[in-house]
C-alpha cells in the first residue's frame, strides 16, 4: 500500500483560470476495458464546472476534453458504457438538468436529453447497468430515479433513439446509485437513508410502480454526534456485497444483500435491517459527500477525507460471507497523507496555499490493477497516485 503522488492537475478551471481554487471536482471514473469489462483501460474521467477531462494516468496527460456550451452547467455525475461494436460512450449530467452523452474519441457529445424539471433541481447520480449497456438510472436531487433507454448509437453520427421508460421515487434527495445484479436491487444513497428497488427486465412502464424498499443502515459508536441518516456513497463491490457511507459517522459498512432481503418475489417486507460484516474504520469528520471508490480485481477500497488523505483498505482477503454475530472491525491498511504541492500559479496571483482550507476529497477511483488511484477535491485537483 505504498503509493507515490505522481501527477496532481488543475484542468477544470472557470475561462482557463490556472490559478481557479474554486472549482469543484466531483467525480471521477475510470473507463472499462471494452475487451474485458472487468478490466479497465489507463483511461480516466473526471467532471467539474461545466467540463469533462478524459486523462491518461500513465502520463498525466489530458487526451481529449469536452466543454459544455452552457456556463451555467456544473457536472456533478460519471458513467460509462461499452456499446455492441466495443466503443465506449461516457454520460454525464448536473444543474442543468441535461443528460449528455460523448464520444470520447472525438470530444463530442452527440446527444444532449433535456430533463424537465423544476428549476434549481439536479442530475445527481447517474448509472448504467452492468448487464444491458442502454439501460442508463439516472437520480436526482428530488428523489426521483428515472430509467433511460440510450438506445444504440451508430457511428459515424451516433445518432439514436434515447427514451425514458419508467420513473420512481426515493421519496428523499438521491446522491448515489448502486445496482447489485444478483438480487436485481437498485440501491440509492438519500438523504433520510439507505433506499432501494427490485428492478427486473424489461424496464418498461409497466415497472413504473416498483415498491420501495428501505435497508436500515445501524449507527455507528462515533464520537461525533450523529443526527442524520444521510447515506452519500453505496458500492456493489461483487456478488452481492455491498459498502455503505454515512455522514457524520467514521465508518464504512461492508454486507451481503442477498441475505439482507432474501427471496424478494415470496416476502411482502419492504423494511430491512443492514447487517455489516465489516465495518472500517474512517475518519471522524463532520463534512459530507465524499464518495467511496474501489475495484474488486484490485483488492483495494478507498475514500478520502476533508484533510486532503486517502484511507486505503485491502478487502481481498476479508470474508465477506462469515456467519459471526459481531461484524469484524477493520483499521485502514495506510493512510496517504495530502502530500506538499508548489503551486507558483496561486502565488503569482497571490492566492493562499492550497492547504490554508479544508481539502475535501470529493470522490476516489481505483484501477483494475490496484496500480493507479485517482483522487479528486473541491479545490480543483486531479489527484494521481501510483503504487510504488
Amino acid at each position: 500500500m505504498d503509493f507515490n503522488p505522481v501527477h496532481f492537475l488543475r484542468c477544470h478551471s472557470r475561462k482557463n483560470d490556472n490559478a481557479d481554487v474554486q472549482t469543484q471536482v466531483w467525480m471521477c471514473v475510470f473507463e472499462p476495458d471494452p475487451k474485458d469489462l472487468d478490466k479497465t483501460t489507463n483511461l480516466v474521467a473526471t467532471c467539474g464546472g461545466n467540463s469533462i477531462c478524459f486523462i491518461d494516468v500513465t502520463t498525466g496527460d489530458v487526451v481529449a476534453k469536452y466543454v459544455s456550451k452552457d456556463l451555467r452547467e456544473m457536472f456533478y455525475s460519471l458513467a460509462w458504457t461499452t456499446l455492441p461494436n466495443g466503443i465506449n460512450v461516457l454520460a454525464c449530467g448536473g444543474a442543468r438538468n441535461v443528460i449528455h452523452l460523448i464520444n470520447k474519441s472525438e470530444s463530442v457529445s452527440f446527444l444532449q436529453y433535456p430533463l424537465k424539471l423544476k428549476p434549481k433541481l439536479r442530475i445527481q447520480a447517474l448509472l448504467f447497468h452492468p448487464e444491458s449497456y442502454n439501460i442508463l438510472f439516472c437520480g436526482t436531487s428530488d428523489g426521483d430515479v428515472r430509467v433511460c433507454d440510450i438506445g444504440t448509437p451508430i457511428a459515424p453520427d451516433y445518432k439514436t433513439d434515447f427514451k425514458i421508460l419508467s420513473r420512481f421515487s426515493a421519496e428523499s434527495e438521491i446522491f448515489s446509485l448502486a445496482l447489485c445484479t444478483v438480487t436485481n436491487v437498485l440501491l440509492a444513497g438519500c438523504n433520510d437513508g439507505l433506499r432501494g428497488w427490485h428492478v427486473i427486465k424489461p424496464f418498461d412502464t409497466s415497472n413504473s410502480s416498483v415498491e420501495l424498499l428501505h435497508f436500515n443502515v445501524p449507527q455507528s459508536n462515533s464520537e461525533s454526534n450523529c443526527d442524520t441518516e444521510l447515506v452519500d456513497s453505496v458500492e456493489v463491490l461483487k456478488d452481492g456485497v455491498v459498502a455503505t457511507k454515512c455522514a457524520l459517522q467514521a465508518a464504512i459498512y461492508i454486507w451481503y444483500l442477498p441475505s439482507t432481503v432474501g427471496n424478494l418475489k415470496k416476502t411482502k417486507c419492504n423494511s430491512f435491517t443492514v447487517a455489516p460484516t465489516h465495518i472500517l474504520h474512517w475518519s471522524n469528520t463532520d463534512n459530507y459527500f465524499m464518495y467511496i471508490g474501489a475495484h474488486i480485481a484490485a483488492g483495494l477500497l478507498c475514500c478520502g477525507d476533508d484533510e486532503g488523505a486517502l484511507w486505503l483498505y485491502d478487502i481481498s482477503e476479508l470474508d465477506f460471507k462469515h456467519n459471526k454475530v459481531k461484524p469484524v472491525l477493520v483499521e485502514p491498511t495506510a493512510i496517504l497523507p495530502w502530500p506538499y504541492v508548489t503551486d507558483s500559479n496561486s502565488e503569482n496571483k497571490r492566492k493562499l496555499n492550497l492547504d490554508v482550507y479544508d481539502i475535501v476529497v470529493d470522490k476516489v477511483a481505483v484501477d483494475s490493477t490496484g496500480k493507479y488511484i485517482v483522487a479528486v477535491t473541491n479545490n480543483n485537483m486531479v489527484c494521481i497516485w501510483e503504487k510504488a
